[in-house]
């Protein structure tokens, strides 16, 4: 089967989801028909979670722009003039310069760069034998850390962990997509559920009333005591109180299934009742505990956020030892400069290269004591073995929810088939009490006491199709693969 994209199911459900939701409110006396695929498209569009969560990626590749930005070129660019007038010889000297160059980081950790400068002064002086003077100079420069913040891979270290931090948000993304759709599917069950127990608890009501309307009848032809006609007003009484709970349950449901999608655009729509069109199905399903664990590991965003922080915080420290090292910087130059009295005769110099200087040299400098170097080397490390820590928890974690999901699971299937055959049992039961009954057999009380056991039994194996179906939603987040097997193909 092919994976839908997020982004053509929206384009492709939401619209239809949207309209037939208004219109079908409206022309059906405030009443929608839900399916849970229209519950999931209305969640991906309008969750106000997910499109919090959708504007982390963004801000991290904006810094991950701005970690790369470090090694982009840089442009400069000057233009100076002066004057100068001596007071104890009579002399003026003006000067103008303009200058451009370009600087280039290198991914080692250096930085290269070339500029180009030209001036011109005349002077009054006569010491100044060129008058004006024309001067301009080419140079060249180079420096390289050859300790501290030296290295391809350790200069790539930052832009790696910018990756990575965009990596963590956008599984933080998903994460909450899976959260968010798990609770949508859960919610919708939970309202199928509370609908077929306001149906179970209606029926228990009418069997009461019933009976209360026949004992009424048998008081007056002496067949029945008062006794029999108040256990049963008695009946009706709680019933209806169990009714009441039940149409409760419901609206409870219906408004935490219209939070998670958010389909309420003004306070009138929450009166809306939602009509669920899906039912659960109840088939078995076989797993294997170890190929679950193992499908976890590899998927689960929580776990894979984990490593990836492990990752980040092997690599800082990485950096803080580096920068314990001694700051050694080697520094070459080579300047190309031209003197003349007409404007193009120190240019034409400097391309034959006659006039040259060169520089080459080493810096150093240790800082006396590296308290602050040791802190954040100790910080980097504490904090590493913090993450690593952390991502043992989190695997533990992950192993305890995929063992609880799959035990549920067994236990599930069970449960249906056990209430399955208590609720059958006790059909059985009311449906000999009710023939004794009518031949004076058995008494009111016996037979609202089999009528509630019915009631009880028929809630119960729904309580229990339903949260089996709730298992097979809750397994599928445990293990990392609810987008997977919606046909959500999770794009970035």
């Amino acid at each position: 089967m092919h994976k839908i994209p997020v982004n053509i199911l929206l384009l492709a459900l939401l619209g239809i989801v949207f309209v037939a939701f208004y219109v079908n409110a409206e022309e059906s006396n405030q009443q929608v028909e839900l399916s849970l695929q229209d519950c999931i498209s209305l969640a991906l569009k309008s969750n106000l979670n997910i499109r919090i969560q959708n504007l982390n990626p963004q801000i991290q590749d904006s810094i991950l722009l701005m970690t790369k930005g470090r090694y982009d070129p840089s442009l400069s660019f000057n233009i100076n003039t002066s004057s100068s007038e001596g007071k104890s010889v009579s002399q003026k000297t003006n000067a103008q310069s303009f200058g451009f160059g370009i600087k280039d980081p290198i991914i080692t950790g250096g930085e290269y760069g070339i500029s180009l400068n030209s001036s011109r002064s005349d002077s009054d002086s006569i010491s100044q034998s060129l008058n004006p003077a024309y001067r301009s100079g080419t140079v060249f420069s180079i420096s390289q850390p050859l300790m501290e913040g030296f290295g391809i891979g350790l200069n790539r270290i930052p832009i790696i962990i910018a990756k990575n931090n965009k990596d963590i948000s956008t599984l933080r993304l998903k994460s909450q997509l899976i959260k968010n759709l798990t609770d949508v599917q859960n919610t919708y069950w939970e309202l199928v559920f509370a609908i077929e127990n306001l149906k179970v608890q209606e029926l228990a009501l009418k069997q009461a009333q019933d009976l209360l309307n026949l004992n009424i009848k048998l008081k007056e032809n002496d067949k029945a005591s008062l006794s029999d006609i108040l256990q049963a007003q008695s009946a009706v009484a709680s019933r209806e109180a169990d009714v009441l709970s039940a149409k409760d349950a419901i609206k409870d449901a219906e408004d935490k299934l219209k939070r998670i999608t958010n389909i309420i655009q003004d306070e009138s729509q929450w009166e809306i009742s939602i009509i669920p069109t899906d039912t659960p199905i109840s088939e078995e399903i076989s797993v294997d505990i170890q190929d679950s664990i193992a499908l976890a590991l590899e998927k689960r965003p929580e776990y894979l956020q984990a490593k990836l922080d492990v990752e980040n915080s092997d690599l800082t420290v990485k950096l803080a030892k580096n920068q314990k090292l001694p700051i050694i910087d080697l520094d070459g130059s080579l300047s190309l400069n031209g003197l003349g009295d007409k404007f193009s005769e120190p240019y034409s110099q400097v391309g034959k290269a006659e006039n040259r200087t060169w520089t080459a040299g080493i810096a150093l400098r240790m800082p006396l004591g590296g308290k602050s170097d040791n802190g954040y080397l100790k910080k980097s490390q504490l904090e590493k073995e913090q993450k690593l820590l952390a991502l043992k928890d989190q695997e533990q974690q992950v192993i305890a929810d995929v063992r609880s999901a799959v035990r549920q699971l067994d236990t599930g299937i069970k449960r249906i088939q056990a209430t399955t055959k208590a609720e059958e049992f006790a059909r059985q039961v009311l449906a000999t009490e009710e023939k004794k009954y009518s031949l004076g057999l058995s008494t009111s009380y016996n037979l609202l006491q089999f009528q509630a056991n019915l009631a009880t039994a028929t809630k119960n194996r729904l309580r229990a199709v339903i949260d089996y179906r709730k298992s097979v939603v809750n397994l599928y987040q445990s293990q990392g693969v609810t987008l997977d097997r919606l046909n959500i193909a999770f794009e970035e």
